[in-house]
């Protein structure tokens, strides 16, 4: 028997694996451990998520809760809670410390400037002009602390002929006034009512989309900030809208309807912009499918068995096929096609392709369509640590999507899950303003924490 020799890659994959495999983070410095954040979002995950990617890279993050704790808190699927907590936040409570204070009331805007003086990043999605009406916005903050990086996501941006609305930031509202909501979706075909095809109709993202993306963009901002910071001393004002942070998506639509006034409408899981590239049904659910290059898309139609009587000989450009008829053409065609196999079948036929089709290596690629719970044990993800469970000392054993990315360095972790409302008053009012137990038992007496 010959000697098995192993791929290339797989000496790649385990030199990089031992400079950044995740189960050896906490041997290692974080990046930001020098800096403290002050997060005072409200009913808004657009500020948690601004935070969580700041906290998972070493930031003491301080989370500032109202004293009944924040909305976001019962953001959960049927209700469920763990402790006084939904599901949902338990993704985005990662490594902050957790206090609570009214900043409804003058006292505990007082005390949020004393923090203040002392953070160097502040991340609140209140209205436009709500931080300054209470007398802690920017301009007041950055006089006591003119290092202060003050970030602000928002529903219309701090100008702008909408930013005078006292509008919470929604993120559904974001998805739909992004106009990305507008072009996502079923078609309905032609002949056919909302009746007839009720699933016809714009669709929303998965959960928060347009929350994650503008709290993305304000962690970038900030860490821009901190940079320029080092370099000149100052601080400053960072301006997120979240439905303008999504709308940077819209990748090529702007430009179309820039460049030739075409609205880009619904066009189901097609796309205009390539061909092949889609969902296909199989036999066990379906497949995307991704052909990109005229090649590609002719080594699938190999794969089907349909080259000569398609005629795939023939064609010399993608162009006809990126038209909305010739794809409801095909993909009619497809469809009855990929339906005989299964999603492993299809995936592998692609492998063997690439190994002794006519057009090989060039194939297509195939990808099956996964419910959640086949990711979270899908063997790849699991050994890259990406649902490695946490155990934390008030929520248990709790599995969340860890850090999104490597490093060799400074990796990104996870410390804690999450806090209970005001679980670290005693730890954080100690430490930055000498409150001892007398003085919060005032404070709480009053309603201010």
């Amino acid at each position: 028997m010959a000697d098995y020799k192993r791929a290339k890659w797989s000496d790649w994959a385990d030199h990089i694996r031992s400079m950044d495999d995740p189960a050896k983070n906490f041997e290692k410095p974080e990046a930001l451990d020098d800096l403290v954040v002050l997060d005072i979002s409200s009913r808004s995950m657009a500020g948690c998520y601004c935070s969580s990617l700041l906290a998972e890279l070493g930031a003491e993050t301080i989370r500032i809760e109202p004293p009944g704790g924040d909305l976001v808190r019962t953001y959960s699927p049927d209700g469920i809670m763990n402790k006084d907590t939904g599901l949902a936040y338990l993704q985005e409570g990662r490594n902050k410390y957790h206090v609570t204070l009214d900043l409804e009331k003058e006292e505990g805007r007082e005390i949020f400037k004393s923090l203040a003086g002392q953070a160097d990043i502040v991340i609140e999605t209140y209205p436009a002009g709500q931080m300054d009406e209470w007398g802690i916005g920017y301009d007041e903050l950055s006089k006591l602390n003119p290092r202060l990086i003050f970030a602000s996501i928002t529903a219309h941006g701090q100008f702008g002929s909408d930013s005078k609305r006292k509008q919470f930031d929604y993120d559904n509202v974001a998805q739909a006034r992004s106009s990305i909501q507008y072009q996502t979706g079923e078609f309905l075909l032609e002949g056919k009512t909302y009746d007839e095809m009720p699933w016809a109709v714009p669709t929303k993202a998965g959960p928060w989309i347009a929350w994650c993306v503008g709290g993305a963009f304000a962690a970038t901002g900030i860490l821009a900030a901190v940079h320029y910071r080092e370099l000149t001393g100052e601080g400053q004002a960072i301006d997120v809208a979240s439905a303008e942070a999504y709308e940077r998506l819209n990748d090529y639509a702007l430009h179309w309807y820039g460049d030739q006034g075409h609205i880009t409408e619904r066009f189901g899981n097609l796309d205009t912009a390539l061909w092949l590239y889609g969902f296909f049904p199989t036999k066990d659910g379906g497949v995307f499918l991704g052909g990109l290059r005229l090649e590609m898309w002719k080594a699938f139609v190999d794969i089907l068995g349909k080259y000569d009587e398609w005629g795939a000989e023939e064609w010399d450009t993608l162009a006809p096929f990126m038209k909305e008829d010739w794809q409801f053409k095909y993909q009619a065609m497809i469809n009855p096609e990929t339906s005989r196999y299964t999603s492993q079948e299809l995936s592998q036929k692609a492998i063997d392709y690439a190994k002794n089709g006519r057009l090989a290596p060039i194939t297509t690629v195939v990808a099956e369509i996964v419910p959640p719970w086949q990711t979270m044990h899908d063997e790849n993800w699991i050994e890259r640590g990406m649902f490695t469970p946490v155990q934390d000392p008030v929520y248990g054993s709790v599995v969340c999507a860890q850090a999104q990315w490597k490093a060799t360095e400074t990796p990104p972790r996870t410390k804690w899950v999450c806090r209970p409302v005001g679980y670290d008053n005693g730890y954080v009012y100690l430490n930055y303003l000498g409150y001892g137990p007398v003085k919060l038992g005032e404070l709480e007496e009053k309603g201010v924490i």
